[in-house]
């Protein structure tokens, strides 16, 4: 193709045809600028054509990732109401002159509220991965780019207010080990067996727990910590979760 063009240049030259050559030669130049246009533009179609591939894959990688959080928190929510319900209880016996209680029942309802954490498993590879490589410029979605930048913030706070009910939560544990009997409380749900701790026909009571203001104090900080982790921290971040999800949904089924 060069050697034709050259051609076509030393005959016009040959024959005097200054003027045609000169057209020729900015025909010529026009026509390396259009390839030269041309290739940039395809080159720039191909670079979008993989980002748009890679964001793709981002965002099914964090819609798995998210999906699998939302039902971790969904469950441990489960876990924290049924934990409030137990304190709700306890509180209002001691609200009561005399509850007829037995030692077995109040250990049925305190096992649920001294057995646990609140610390549902969040998993942030995905995102993790994204922010620090700085590719979460690559999400053209302003909504979900919005979301995933906040979200580390937010699951901030939600630990923090964990560890808060936590802290009253083990602040009644310790208690219950200077003061009472945490072995009657395994005796009287049935987990001595797995756990491997002897019967023992001594019923120590654990009665005179509600007879506590200060174990009283202790559940009420418990239950005021737990109701605000609840109402305001797994609520809030339940339905950002839903939110970015259906989000993600909505931009995997358009076509890039």
């Amino acid at each position: 193709m060069i050697k034709f063009f050259r051609k076509i240049r030393q005959k016009l030259l040959s024959e005097n045809k200054f003027s045609k050559y000169l057209l020729y030669a900015i025909g010529e130049i026009v026509l390396v600028v259009i390839g030269i246009l041309i290739a940039l533009q395809i080159n720039t179609w191909n670079q979008q054509k993989q980002t748009k591939e890679k964001e793709r894959n981002y965002l099914a990688l964090i819609k798995q990732e998210m999906s699998s959080n939302l039902l971790s928190v969904q469950e441990e929510h489960e876990v924290l109401h049924e934990f409030l319900e137990n304190l709700t209880l306890i509180l209002e016996l001691y609200a009561r002159p005399n509850p007829a209680l037995t030692n077995k029942e109040l250990s049925q309802i305190l096992a649920p509220i001294l057995s646990r954490d609140m610390d549902f498993n969040f998993k942030n590879g995905t995102l993790n991965e994204i922010i620090s490589t700085g590719n979460l410029k690559d999400i053209t979605n302003d909504s979900i780019r919005n979301i995933l930048a906040s979200i580390g913030g937010n699951l901030e706070r939600v630990r923090a207010q964990e560890v808060s009910v936590n802290g009253y939560n083990r602040k009644a544990s310790d208690f219950l080990e200077k003061t009472g009997s945490a072995k009657q409380i395994v005796l009287d749900i049935g987990d001595h067996v797995e756990t491997g701790i002897p019967d023992d026909p001594r019923e120590k009571s654990n009665l005179f727990l509600l007879k506590s203001d200060e174990f009283e104090n202790i559940m009420v900080f418990c239950a005021l910590t737990g109701v605000s982790l609840e109402q305001e921290y797994y609520t809030t971040f339940e339905a950002e979760l839903s939110t970015l999800i259906d989000l993600i949904d909505k931009e995997l089924k358009n076509e890039f």
